[in-house]
């Protein structure tokens, strides 16, 4: 290796704050010695890392390379660092879980407290932020285990299957599909249709539902958090297709209605998401086994 830790906290703290002079404030030393590590590391590469533009720096297309590799070594390390304290201290392991598509957290409890009974060396942490890049952040370490819906694995990551569930249009409960046995996608033509994700996903209500029917909703909104959406809908903004599952406490306090799609229904699997490359007796795979016992029951 040509570069030591010290360069790729540098690249780290540089893309977190944006100049030298603040780099060089998180990092504790002066902008003069970080300008020096700075062309000590491009010295040793034989290559520019940033072009000076004035007082700002910015990245050149290797350089940027260099800080993505940068932003995921230094927080595995801190992490590492982190973890090992834990477990030199408390005898336990810290396994992040996060959610992947929906917000919801009303089962985590519950799960928590079997957690704590059955393997009490283990210590979960929930990463709320994994929801958006559930297997970015996975293959970068920042979460160690993500309960997903529909079909997210990847050649590098293992996929534990936990339970089955069902996408069903969600809307007010005095909303005119809320009555129904069950809807068709053309009774989407006329409504204001609220998704939280940007693109469709594989397997779910786009590709199974509504795309093989050539319906297009009156109004497409995309709202990013699938709470906003439950809030707007009980709200009577609009209408969702959404997890059964995820949404039950909204079902349950009766501030929503769930409509099953179509006579046969749409059936949606959850797995647990874990990197390849876990042992077999790591603790994200107990985590992940757990899940699927805690589920079955």
């Amino acid at each position: 290796m040509r570069l030591d830790i010290k360069h790729w906290e540098m690249l780290n703290a540089i893309d977190r704050t944006g100049t030298l002079r603040q780099a060089a404030d998180v990092l504790g030393i002066t902008q003069s010695a970080l300008s020096h590590r700075l062309a000590e590391a491009e010295r040793r590469l034989g290559g520019l890392l940033f072009e000076r533009e004035g007082r700002r720096l910015r990245q050149t297309p290797s350089g940027r390379s260099m800080t993505q590799t940068a932003n995921q070594i230094i927080p595995a390390l801190q992490r590492a660092e982190f973890d090992f304290q834990q477990m030199a201290t408390n005898k336990t392991t810290v396994v992040r879980i996060g959610i992947a598509a929906y917000s919801c957290y009303h089962w985590l409890p519950s799960f928590l407290k079997v957690m704590s009974k059955k393997e009490p060396h283990i210590q979960l942490e929930l990463v709320a932020s994994a929801t958006q890049n559930p297997l970015k952040n996975l293959q970068h370490g920042d979460v160690d285990v993500i309960l997903a819906p529909g079909h997210l694995a990847t050649p590098s990551i293992d996929s534990i299957p936990v339970f089955q569930d069902e996408l069903v249009l969600v809307t007010h409960p005095k909303h005119k599909l809320a009555n129904k046995p069950f809807i068709k996608a053309t009774d989407l033509e006329s409504e204001d249709y609220l998704t939280y994700s940007k693109s469709a996903q594989p397997g779910f209500e786009y590709e199974r539902f509504i795309r093989p029917s050539g319906v297009v909703p009156h109004l497409v909104t995309v709202v990013e958090v699938t709470d906003a959406v439950i809030e707007l809908i009980s709200s009577n903004f609009g209408v969702s297709i959404l997890s059964r599952w995820a949404v039950q406490s909204a079902i349950k306090n009766k501030t929503v209605s769930a409509v099953s799609l179509g006579k046969e229904t749409l059936s949606l699997d959850w797995s647990a998401l874990i990197r390849e490359s876990e042992p077999a007796s790591s603790a994200a795979r107990m985590v992940s086994r757990r899940l699927a016992e805690w589920f079955k029951q």
